[in-house]
């Protein structure tokens, strides 16, 4: 069994697991907005569509085709359903799980003529701590997210072919909206 898929299936099981029956989370916030550092920078939101349940939906902007810095130029739209869980008594901290797909355009080098979509899907695994007794929640998270891309070249003269990119950490910061 290849490495991507042995991934899946350990992350996959994970998300089942944590669906049955342990106790979610109330995020004191419907959404958030900031920024994201780490391989890949961007633009970072969250909407929390069933807050009492802890569902909510991440939107990353970022740059690069495959949404990393190295040497990649383009641009890289995601969306990651996500599954929060309470860490303590407080309610300051949360873990969260889930998936979602990719989708880039731009090219694999600065100086390249070729240029690719990338077609692909993670899943993330992560901690937030949020300052909900402030007046507009901060909200600081740390997330382990590896992607299996596709790259489809946009014009002939390019291959396809695909990568694995298994070391996206980063940490985000957002402010959060009720």
């Amino acid at each position: 069994m290849t490495m991507p898929k042995r991934l899946f299936i350990i992350i996959w099981s994970i998300i089942i697991a944590f669906n049955c029956g342990i106790r979610s989370y109330a995020q004191d916030y419907k959404g958030a907005v900031g920024g994201r550092f780490g391989y890949g920078i961007g633009l970072t939101g969250v909407y929390m569509f069933n807050p009492s349940g802890g569902h909510g939906l991440e939107f990353l902007l970022r740059y690069g085709y495959h949404g990393l810095i190295l040497n990649k130029p383009g641009i890289n739209i995601q969306v990651l359903y996500e599954k929060h869980w309470e860490i303590g008594r407080r309610g300051y901290w949360t873990a969260y799980i889930g998936a979602g797909p990719a989708l880039g355009f731009g090219k694999k080098v600065f100086q390249a003529k070729d240029v690719y979509m990338a077609l692909g899907v993670s899943p993330i695994l992560g901690i937030d701590y949020t300052t909900q007794r402030l007046r507009i929640p901060l909200i600081l998270a740390l997330d382990y997210k590896p992607t299996l891309n596709g790259d489809i070249p946009l014009n002939k003269a390019g291959k396809r072919g695909y990568s694995f990119s298994y070391y996206e950490v980063a940490f985000s910061v957002r402010i959060g909206f009720r």
